[in-house]
């Protein structure tokens, strides 16, 4: 291995690391959401299916 392919193998896999890393500290902290597969369609969601509209972004805003 030469040293130009050294530096850019190096460089993917800090890029790599630094991917898998940024991903993991946002799930951790439960900034990326799993949950919702509703893809938007919030009145067709059982999740707040019979909630006033209030309720719901109180109860969403809670759940961030």
């Amino acid at each position: 291995m030469n040293r130009k392919e050294f530096i850019t193998k190096g460089l993917q896999l800090g890029i790599l690391i630094g991917m898998v890393g940024g991903t993991l500290f946002l799930v951790k902290r439960n900034k990326v959401d799993f949950s919702c597969s509703a893809e938007g369609g919030c009145k067709s969601c059982s999740l707040y299916n019979g909630c006033d509209l209030d309720k719901a972004k109180q109860s969403k805003n809670d759940e961030r």
